[in-house]
């Protein structure tokens, strides 16, 4: 028994010094104050930490992996690393307050909840950016007005024929609509840069110079999939693009 057990210890000392590792610290974004018992939980690699009294925890990882950081009194924050260094989270206070609480069906261990946890729906509300990058301006809306679609369906004309031609002969209303369409596409293009750009597809995957370019243009996304598409969802499709840009560069 004795010589299976010291066989045994070459394996796991080589093991986990190839376990790479992630390190930092969770606080309020309202006051700063280190946030005690956050999970950390790394849904790439299937591991879960619980930061300590002064905010700080420890867990294995990579570059390119998606981490899950929640607390009850906090609005959970998701967002894929993007660099080895200590990382500082900084999770939003929960506002919203219920009369009444019943929690029922525990997790009896941490492997419990690390199933369940990774187990719930991901709650992507748009607001997801990767790690460091700045939020994006909204766009510009056209006033209800000067829409276009909105006047001059069919069914508009029919019901409005008045205001219809009236519309259709002023100059001066048919600049303001193409003002403001004009407005709104530029604003939706400035969107785009900033929601994917060449600095965020250097950060998610390490490619530098022609070799960034050339991925760039082999993933070649749509206009529209970057307007419509949260910023989680431009991250992970860039993910997946990578894989695919890989496997065909080892074709070659």
């Amino acid at each position: 028994m004795k010589s299976v057990f010291y066989l045994l210890i070459p394996f796991l000392t080589i093991n986990s010094a190839y376990a790479q590792t992630l390190t930092g610290i969770v606080q309020s974004s309202e006051d700063g104050l280190s946030i005690e018992g956050a999970h950390v939980v790394n849904i790439s690699k299937n591991e879960m930490a619980i930061s300590s009294q002064m905010g700080n925890f420890t867990i294995v990882g990579e570059i390119g992996d998606t981490l899950i950081v929640s607390n009850i009194n906090y609005i959970k924050r998701q967002f894929i690393v993007n660099t080895k260094n200590r990382i500082s989270i900084l999770l939003t206070p929960n506002l919203i307050q219920l009369e009444e609480v019943i929690v029922s069906n525990l997790p009896k261990t941490a492997n419990d909840f690390r199933k369940k946890l990774i187990a719930m729906p991901m709650q992507d509300n748009g607001k997801f950016l990767p790690y460091g990058m700045k939020p994006a301006k909204t766009r510009s809306e056209i006033p209800p007005l000067y829409n276009r679609s909105l006047n001059s369906g069919l069914g508009y004309v029919v019901m409005n024929p008045l205001k219809s031609i009236t519309r259709k002969l002023s100059s001066e209303y048919q600049e303001k609509v193409k003002y403001y369409a004009l407005k709104a596409d530029e604003d939706d293009k400035i969107l785009r840069d900033k929601k994917f750009n060449r600095a965020l597809v250097a950060s998610l995957t390490k490619l530098e110079a022609d070799e960034l370019t050339n991925f760039i243009h082999f993933m070649d996304l749509a206009d529209s999939f970057i307007s419509n598409a949260s910023d989680y969802e431009i991250a992970k499709r860039i993910q997946e693009e990578l894989k695919k840009y890989q496997n065909e560069e080892r074709k070659e």
